[in-house]
């Protein structure tokens, strides 16, 4: 009976909910000192400190400062929760392709851009800085361009199988438009450089979206 025991492990509720806690302020703690200090000048010594955890502990969970800021963005990107799944498979872009009416799936694309730039503004701010001293991170931000670009890509495709793009628009035309106008630095400009407030961002982006991509409604 005791083997029994054995072979199966212990779980302790306890243990898990605390694990999951030191994950958090970890977490917490880079997200501060990244955006106050940038990621070059953080250790991972002062994340630890930061934390209230030891050092092995930070090295344990994530093991490098490249994963942990990866954490740190995914987590970010996604509203605070703690997980990598892709944006083309979160809920708020399935309602894009869900959508009944193509200016509808366009407002709400808009929608979903504003949503993302006000989260991850600060944090991209660090990684565009960072990339240019750290290799790794420049390598993991030409992924996210490419699938940034992919996730675009999609969009005009999903347009052009309704027949909804403008006549004169190929695919990939419509995709450098959609990726060019959805950029983050257009969100950079006009938001914290102009002082557009969000919300203005969205209306204004998806009217444009809507001109620029769909037919004229007769």
């Amino acid at each position: 009976m005791a083997d029994d025991v054995k072979a199966r492990g212990y779980r302790s509720p306890l243990r898990e909910r605390q694990a999951e806690s030191t994950r958090l302020a970890i977490l917490d703690a880079a997200q501060r000192l990244f955006t106050v200090r940038g990621y070059v000048r953080t250790r991972l010594s002062d994340v630890a400190e930061e934390a209230g955890v030891s050092l092995a502990t930070v090295k344990l969970g994530f093991k490098t400062k490249p994963e942990l800021l990866l954490v740190v963005w995914h987590r970010t990107l996604a509203g605070g929760v703690d997980d990598q799944v892709p944006v083309a498979e979160r809920a708020w872009t399935r309602e894009i392709y869900e959508a009944a009416d193509p200016r509808e799936s366009l407002r709400l694309l808009a929608r979903n851009v504003t949503m993302v730039r006000r989260r991850i503004m600060p944090l991209r701010h660090v990684m565009d800085a960072a990339a240019a001293a750290d290799e790794e991170i420049a390598e993991l931000l030409e992924r996210m361009t490419g699938e940034f670009y992919a996730n675009q890509q999609a969009v005009a495709s999903h347009l052009a199988a309704g027949g909804h793009l403008r006549a004169e628009l190929t695919v990939p035309e419509a995709t450098d438009l959609l990726f060019t106008l959805n950029n983050g630095q257009l969100y950079q400009l006009l938001v914290e450089q102009r002082g557009w407030t969000p919300e203005r961002y969205e209306t204004w982006l998806a009217g444009l979206l809507q001109r620029e991509l769909l037919r004229p409604v007769s």
